[in-house]
């Protein structure tokens, strides 16, 4: 299994420029766990408390937020994208949107557990690569919404 989940690993952003042996760290040390869910299964609950993050192997996701204009927003992901990374950058937060599974989705679960014993390298390429997913998803963000 530690084959498969490297080979997922490396398809995400959030572990670019991981060496092998840096992805072998990730799966000795937050032990990611594969999870399927059917089709209007909760990834994650508005309110909920952030501690884990997932990564998208396939499947479609929709995002319930608490607006009355756009409560719904299809949410598209490709192989290897994260969805709750709040789940990393601020454990224990409360999530601020739903996030509902269209269809079938598999999703690699990945804790904050364990950071904390990675090598101080793969740290500092974590967290460099957790500011970077979440610039770009500010950004796209800012990119739809009205600042007014």
């Amino acid at each position: 299994m530690s084959d498969e989940l490297v080979t997922i690993l490396k398809k995400s952003k959030l572990f670019a420029g991981f060496r092998q042996e840096q992805l072998e760290e990730v799966v000795a040390h937050l032990q990611p766990r594969s999870v399927t869910l059917e089709p209007g299964g909760l990834v994650y609950q508005r309110g909920d408390p952030s501690d884990r993050c997932w990564l998208i192997q396939s499947g479609h996701l929709t995002v319930r937020r608490a607006s009355l204009r756009t409560p719904f927003r299809a949410m598209i992901y490709n192989e290897g994208s994260v969805t709750g990374i709040q789940g990393l950058a601020d454990p224990g937060s409360p999530r601020t949107v739903t996030m509902i599974a269209e269809d079938e989705v598999k999703l690699l679960e990945i804790t904050h557990d364990g950071v904390a014993k990675m090598d101080k390298e793969t740290q500092i390429l974590l967290w460099e690569n957790v500011s970077r997913v979440l610039l770009r998803k500010l950004t796209a963000c800012l990119s739809r919404e009205s600042l007014d």
